[in-house]
């Protein structure tokens, strides 16, 4: 019995600790977890799905133009309160200049614009989250650059009370390593602060809810990649980027637009039929009389004011605005790629410049820090000394979550999945 509850009790225990580990594991997220999760949940990505719901009703509802209206109606004269009349009505469209079947084609491009606007708004939030991720990195970096600081300086402050209190130094020296320490305590809390901020704002683009436990996989990238020529991924850009193509077809819509303009030169033809009948309800003697109908209706455009001809010109005008657009916005495409690319290089150079700076500043510390030991130089240059590399390691921080955000964003502009 004993070695039953035994088994039990250990099993328990066992799936206590595995939920446990899991649940830790499901609190850190890596980017491509975050991007899925805000492709999913963000309230932007929904909106531009509702757009596009709205957009497939009205594809459904230029289609059913073609068919025929149907009204009733039913009237009561107030001369005659005996004369009840009613009828049924029908109007069918026989030709418009083709407006209805233009239509019909103008209304399936604007879905499929409006999905690639579904597209687009998928492809900004991407970018957003895994810039908030490397935000997020950058931000651990630092609290982690001011632990290290602080254990250090804690560790030169005790050396400092040493020698204060035999009397190998000043009382000025043993304070300003005193007042050093203390700024390091502020440093580390305001990264900490930095770090929570980062983390909040991510947290906030994913939409979680403020009771959700929240933390990402600290996954450290590197800046070492090949840059690709501006000139390719902009060429790869206008095959697959959301704004391009939604400017493209813009132009298709433009073209219905002129010709559903000019559909009103044409003349139209409608059917109509209409059964219909007078009866009185307090005469039973009275007789049902019919009144049925049946008409082909051709109506001809003779004059309206110049409103065909102002609705064409100003479509036409519009077309040519757009083309314009279309170029403006290849000019501004290939300009961001091109400063996404000479970015992505001109970081990379600043962290390999910055790396061959901080193996000679970790050099001069640590010898600082020997001479201060032997008392060679004071707390002050040797302070100096240590700022100069922090300075330079935040500055290689930098440079490398900058090189690394400008490669991201190459491969967004590319159609990629953002990875790194």
């Amino acid at each position: 019995m004993r070695t039953i509850v035994h088994f039990i009790v250990s099993f328990c225990f066992i799936q206590f600790y595995v939920c446990a580990i899991a649940i830790g594991q499901e609190d850190s997220w890596t980017m491509s977890q975050c991007i899925s999760h805000a492709l999913e949940n963000n309230i932007s990505v929904s909106q531009s799905y509702l757009k596009q719901r709205t957009s497939e009703l009205q594809v459904n509802q230029t289609k059913m133009n073609r068919l025929p209206s149907v009204n009733g109606s039913a009237s009561q004269s107030l001369l005659d309160p005996m004369n009840t009349s009613v009828g049924v009505n029908a109007n069918l469209n026989l030709f418009n200049g083709f407006n209805t079947e233009n239509s019909i084609k103008k209304s399936k491009l604007e879905l499929e614009r409006q999905k690639i606007q579904v597209e687009q708004a998928k492809y900004d939030i991407e970018i957003a989250v895994a810039e908030a991720y490397l935000q997020v990195l950058y931000a651990h970096d630092n609290v982690e650059l001011a632990e290290l600081l602080l254990s250090v300086t804690e560790k030169e402050l005790k050396i400092s009370e040493t020698k204060f209190k035999v009397g190998s130094i000043s009382q000025r020296d043993y304070s300003d390593m005193e007042a050093q320490y203390a700024n390091k305590q502020y440093s580390l809390i305001r990264a900490q602060n930095q770090y929570e901020q980062q983390l909040l704002t991510l947290k906030q683009l994913l939409e979680l809810e403020p009771g959700v436990a929240f933390d990402i996989v600290i996954d450290r990238p590197t800046a070492e990649f090949e840059v690709p020529s501006p000139i390719d991924v902009f060429n790869e850009a206008c095959k697959v980027y959301p704004d391009m193509r939604y400017a493209e077809q813009q132009l298709a819509i433009d073209s219905l637009s002129v010709k559903m303009a000019k559909s009103s030169y044409y003349p139209s033809l409608s059917l109509s039929a209409g059964v219909g009948a007078n009866i009185n309800f307090f005469d039973s003697e009275s007789e049902l009389q019919g009144n049925n109908s049946l008409r082909l209706s051709l109506s001809v455009p003779i004059f309206n004011k110049w409103q065909t001809k102002t609705n064409v010109e100003t479509a036409k005008i519009n077309s040519e605005y757009n083309v314009l657009a279309v170029e403006s916005t290849k000019k501004n495409l290939y300009k961001q790629i091109e400063n996404a690319c000479q970015n992505a290089k001109s970081y990379q150079a600043e962290d390999k410049a910055l790396n061959a700076s901080l193996e000679a500043l970790n050099v001069s510390v640590d010898l600082a820090r020997k001479q201060f030991e032997v008392g060679l130089i004071d707390a002050t240059t040797l302070l100096i000394t240590e700022t100069n590399y922090a300075q330079t390691k935040v500055s290689q921080f930098q440079a490398q979550y900058m090189a690394i955000l400008n490669h991201l964003v190459i491969q967004h502009y590319q159609g990629k999945a953002i990875a790194y």
